[in-house]
């Protein structure tokens, strides 16, 4: 017996468009075809259009009724959960896995068409009418424009070349952990690169005719210039969903007219060819000239003979680059083609395939040096000085061209010509690619890249250049010629340590992935704000009205007291509020009685709403220059929580101390000599220390750094039952509930009228107490901070001893005490010895003086219930000290 569930019911509208899109799609092609359908996210930010393509969802579905049906279903209820928008490729695909989706590689065409943008139905039918072009068979509304659909009688086959092969990816490493896909295809069992051997993805006579026809009627109506063979266009039955994560309400795409019955000819369509940009690129290149054969000078030779050693020594499947690269340096040097061939005939793969082999390969090297030379003549015939107009990617793409990626892969060329071209303008054209690609953002003076939730910094300039190459090649003028290479050392130092250019990237305060409030208590949104310059890598989180994850998750934690717990709320929203407190926060540090009471857990629930994701810990390294190299490399990778797991110190000073922590938590930028490296890694410090211990002996200056969370078991923590088995899955698992639990107290504090506590903190930089306090007050969590002095005393061995020393002195008859009496008594009692030393008694003076100046006016707890304070009086010959006694207040 079946049994359907509203989820599984699509709404009646949704059927309604998966029938309309797949009546479009039926009449666009022919039962057998494959039709690549793509899912794609479209948006602009900070003047830059963005796409992000959901390769993973993917379909090439034949065009068969069910078939289209099941797919385009389930796209579109994907594309309505992921603000995706729905794509198809206009020509048949020969396969799928997107190995056939280049425009060299398309084999029928059956149709025509004309993308127009921002233009009304009746502004179409306008231009129509004026046109010489006959009526559409089919007329779509993208929602921002037009496109139009005129069905052959028959299709049109590029059948002058064979078969295309298969297009793979080889994947290579850049920094940051992002990968590079290069494509090849496999030739004789080899790899041949096609950013290397463009022959290959050269169109034919047949495909170049077409591209000529769509450009003549694109020009009648005004259509979009883009008219390559593997276009993506929208699906009618589909919503336009740009800009959706930015606000904008979705509109649909809608199929006006589709009138199977309107078929033509090609002929009609011939006469309107005009020469397409890849129409006309192509014949200008053709009559380039090539080097004249000349004679070899000693040092060609010599190169030439590396390169047939190296063509010798390839190893198999990349034989084939090895070759054309030979070929292509004896083409641009003028050496004789026999020569050459003489040189090769026995050599590794032209021995194995013989003359017709070294011929294509020969053929496809001067393609490419013609190439060059057109590519050279261009940029001179602009003027020496003047970069190339089509470098500066001013051009912003139509609503559908900037989501098209599997057009044909090809990246614009930046010309250098190192004689003639001012560094300035090279150094420009940089930023221009950095700012077109987007991404690209200023952070503390140093160029960061920030892809979905993922932060990277570049620092050198070989990641500099591995970024660019990602997007653009470098091609460098010489008197003979040119080449391609990757950007050299001093031109990415000089770009790297430029102020100037560095500055035009838009520049970033803060990177976030929890949304915080800003200044002006605005709560951030998802992407950049260029008003706080704050980047919230992250999704839209609401406002809650209670805490009860939040209670549900801390309720099995053995806090020592209520205000322990209230004080990890406490480090729980500053998170939030982290735009008011960069480098004015304090650490956190977890100190239990024993281990196993889930410290480190904690800490991993502050990174998983913090980051996103549990964090890697460090250990505490007492070299402080060693422990700086662990620090930077956890920040290099993007986390903003750290975890200083079960910290503790060996050898005669067991003691926690150490300078590059304590200027951590408090500097505002933070900066890190990196491990095997000269440069700095540097971020705005935003970031939350954690620190995990047993009752640890801690320096004075990192105990008034840092809140105090105590846990408090007593018998073995192994035998204790927790109601949620695991905490850190819960917080992932609830994370935005938890975020918006802890957005609803500050908005209920804001509701109240932002009241400020009164906290005795140690720590208060900025008011963080008064208004962290303010805001848990407001919403019924006490006692926050309450443990500061009691904590300081626990875990400040120094305090400890010198209160030993404020208890002795309390009922002593002698009253008042000068440094050197002070310290002859310390002697005595063994008292304060590591910090005295074993100085003269003149030097252990002036230290207990300086130890004693920390104190003064400061209260003690004694046993027998009174209160202590010490006390500093200046006399003529110096400093003396007493202690005075009071009675304890009760806590009112």
């Amino acid at each position: 017996m079946e049994s359907n569930t509203q989820e599984d019911q699509p709404p009646g509208d949704m059927l309604e468009n998966v029938k309309t899109a797949t009546r479009f799609l039926t009449t666009l092609f022919g039962e057998q075809d494959e039709i690549l359908l793509r899912p794609i996210e479209s948006w602009d930010e900070g003047g830059k259009k963005h796409s992000r393509v959901d390769y993973h969802n993917t379909r090439y579905p034949n065009a068969t009724n069910l078939h289209l049906e099941i797919n385009l279903l389930r796209l579109l209820r994907r594309s309505a959960t992921n603000r995706l928008n729905l794509y198809f490729g206009v020509c048949p695909r020969l396969g799928g896995d997107g190995k056939y989706d280049l425009a060299w590689q398309i084999r029928t065409v059956r149709t025509l068409w004309c993308d127009i943008d921002h233009a009304t139905l009746d502004e179409v039918r306008a231009r129509l009418d004026k046109s010489s072009l006959p009526n559409p068979s089919i007329v779509v509304h993208s929602g921002n424009g037009v496109h139009l659909y005129w069905l052959l009688d028959q299709p049109y086959l590029i059948d002058d070349v064979g078969d295309p092969p298969a297009v793979l990816n080889e994947w290579n490493e850049l920094p940051g952990g992002k990968r590079k896909p290069r494509k090849y295809i496999v030739l004789d069992g080899e790899h041949v690169y096609l950013d290397i051997d463009r022959q290959l993805s050269k169109l034919s006579p047949k495909a170049r005719l077409i591209q000529d026809v769509l450009a003549g009627v694109a020009q009648q109506v005004g259509g979009d210039h883009t008219i390559d063979l593997s276009r993506l266009l929208r699906i009618p039955g589909s919503m336009n969903r740009k800009n959706e994560r930015k606000g904008c309400e979705p509109v649909p795409t809608q199929l006006i007219e589709c009138d199977p019955t309107r078929r033509y000819p090609l002929s009609v369509f011939e006469p309107l060819k005009i020469a397409s940009p890849d129409s006309q690129r192509a014949k200008q290149i053709e009559t380039m000239p090539l080097p004249q054969p000349r004679k070899m000078t000693v040092s060609k030779a010599d190169k030439l003979a590396e390169l047939v050693a190296a063509s010798c020594l390839a190893e198999a499947g990349r034989r084939s680059e090895t070759d054309f690269s030979l070929c292509c340096y004896a083409v641009r040097h003028g050496i004789d083609r026999e020569e050459v061939w003489r040189q090769v005939e026995s050599v590794g793969k032209f021995a194995e395939q013989g003359r017709r082999y070294f011929d294509h390969t020969w053929m496809n090297a001067e393609e490419t040096a013609r190439v060059e030379v057109y590519e050279k003549l261009q940029k001179k015939s602009q003027g020496k000085a003047t970069p190339s107009t089509d470098e500066d990617f001013d051009n912003i793409p139509s609503d559908d061209v900037d989501v098209a990626p599997s057009d044909d892969d090809a990246r614009p060329t930046i010309r250098v010509d190192p004689a003639y071209t001012p560094v300035g303008d090279t150094m420009r054209r940089i930023t221009n690619l950095l700012l077109k690609v987007g991404g690209c953002y200023s952070r503390v003076d140093q160029l960061v890249i920030i892809r979905e939730q993922a932060i990277a910094t570049v620092l050198s300039c070989a990641e500099l250049g591995g970024l660019l190459n990602h997007y653009a090649e470098f091609y460098f003028i010489r008197d003979e010629g040119g080449e391609y290479k990757p950007l050299p050392t001093a031109y990415g130092n000089t770009w790297l340590h430029h102020p100037g250019e560095r500055q035009r990237l838009p520049n970033i305060k803060l990177f976030t992935r929890n949304p915080v409030f800003t200044d002006d208590w605005r709560l951030t949104t998802p992407g950049y704000d260029p008003t706080s310059e704050i980047y919230y890598a992250g999704p839209e989180v609401a406002p809650r009205e209670d805490t009860h994850h939040l209670d549900l998750l801390l309720r099995d934690f053995c806090f020592k007291t209520h205000g322990d717990r209230t004080n990890y709320i406490g480090r729980l929203l500053t998170a939030i509020l982290v735009p008011r407190f960069i480098g004015s926060k304090p650490a956190v540090l977890f100190n239990g009685n024993q281990p196993g009471l889930g410290k480190t857990v904690l800490g991993q629930i502050i990174s998983i709403l913090r980051d996103g994701q549990s964090v890697e810990t460090a250990s505490y390294n007492p070299n402080d220059e060693e422990f700086e190299k662990r620090l930077g490399s956890i920040v290099r990778r993007g986390a903003t929580t750290i975890i200083i797991d079960n910290a503790k110190a060996k050898g005669r000073s067991p003691r926690i101390d150490s300078a590059c922590l304590e200027r951590s938590i408090t500097d505002a930028v933070l900066s890190f000599r990196l491990l095997g490296q000269s440069q700095d890694i540097r971020a705005e410090n935003a970031h939350i220390f954690c620190l995990t211990a047993n009752s640890p002996d801690v320096s004075r200056d990192l105990v008034t750094r840092s809140v105090i969370v105590n846990l408090l078991h007593e018998g073995n923590p192994e035998r204790r039952t927790f109601s949620i088995a695991d905490p850190e899955g819960f917080a992932q698992e609830h994370r935005l509930e938890l975020l918006g639990e802890l957005i609803g107290m500050v908005e209920r504090w804001k509701a109240s009228g932002m009241p400020p506590a009164t906290t005795h903190s140690r720590f208060n930089k900025r008011g963080w107490g008064n208004i962290v306090g303010g805001i848990l007050e407001a919403c019924g969590e006490p006692d926050f901070l309450a443990n500061s002095e009691d904590a300081a005393t626990q875990l400040d061995d120094t305090r400890r001893e010198f209160s030993d020393l404020v208890e002795a002195l309390a009922d002593h008859p002698q009253g008042t005490w000068t440094p050197k009496e002070l310290v002859e008594y310390c002697d005595k009692h063994s008292i304060l010895q590591d910090e005295l030393g074993d100085g003269t008694p003149r030097s252990k003076a002036t230290k207990l003086g300086g130890l004693a100046g920390r104190y003064v006016a400061e209260q003690f707890d004694l046993e027998d219930g009174r209160v202590a304070t010490f006390i500093r009086r200046q006399e003529r010959k110096g400093n003396v000290y007493r202690v005075g006694i009071s009675d304890k207040l009760p806590n009112l």
